[in-house]
């Protein structure tokens, strides 16, 4: 039991009062130790999932929805790694360990929901890719989805559907269903352009990959 009536009301953004109804209704999965109800992280997740409900991990408030014009507006030069020497067996903890987030922010859970995606299918879309996503949205303390790019040292085997081993990883976190939905629509875009795609297995500098997005998203652009 490591999550409190406080926890679950920030995770969740939901009043304690909301909390306290749930937990009256058993519609909630708790314990009480010493007269205190306490809640398992594990179980905490898997009642998120079922309802699709998002997840605040941060502590900050619920911010407004960014609407993504562009894919390189939500890209700067910490969204790039180079020579990553991830393992096929924990490639996903060394994923998340690599991520700039607040100290705060729990990543055992991000690696949790990530696992979970993967157990339902492969993330690994062929040509070398995969984009990795949580199974619900997450908000993680900033005003934009994240989007990371992991250029691998070793290709991994991730079970793609065109049997192709792993190059790069592109890891995706939305604060809301609409946004990965946006974002994978402009990701698709790209890797649908054999340019793009040379690019990220030829691992060019971010300035370089920021200036061919631009050009294949505007290609009219002056």
């Amino acid at each position: 039991m490591d999550l409190t009536i406080k926890d679950i009301s920030h995770l969740f953004q939901l009043s304690e009062k909301e909390v306290k109804n749930l937990i009256k209704k058993n519609e909630l999965p708790f314990q009480t130790i010493n007269g205190q109800c306490y809640f398992h992280k594990q179980q905490m997740i898997e009642w998120a999932l079922a309802r699709n409900l998002t997840l605040n991990l941060s502590k900050h408030e619920n911010m407004s929805e960014y609407h993504i014009q562009s894919l390189n507006t939500v890209l700067d030069p910490d969204a790039f790694f180079y020579h990553c020497d991830f393992s096929e067996n924990s490639y996903i903890e060394e994923m998340v360990q690599k991520l700039p987030l607040e100290k705060n922010i729990d990543r055992s859970m991000i690696t949790e929901l990530l696992k979970s995606r993967e157990k339902l299918m492969s993330t690994a879309i062929g040509n070398g890719i995969s984009l990795p996503h949580p199974r619900i949205p997450l908000m993680l303390g900033r005003d934009k989805p994240m989007v990371h790019f992991f250029f691998l040292e070793t290709k991994l085997d991730l079970q793609a559907l065109d049997q192709k081993p792993v190059h790069t990883i592109i890891l995706l976190i939305s604060q809301s269903i609409k946004q990965h939905l946006s974002l994978l629509s402009h990701l698709s875009f790209l890797l649908s352009k054999e340019t793009f795609r040379k690019a990220l297995s030829e691992r060019l500098e971010y300035q370089s990959l920021i200036d061919l997005i631009q050009e294949i998203e505007n290609p009219n652009h002056e």
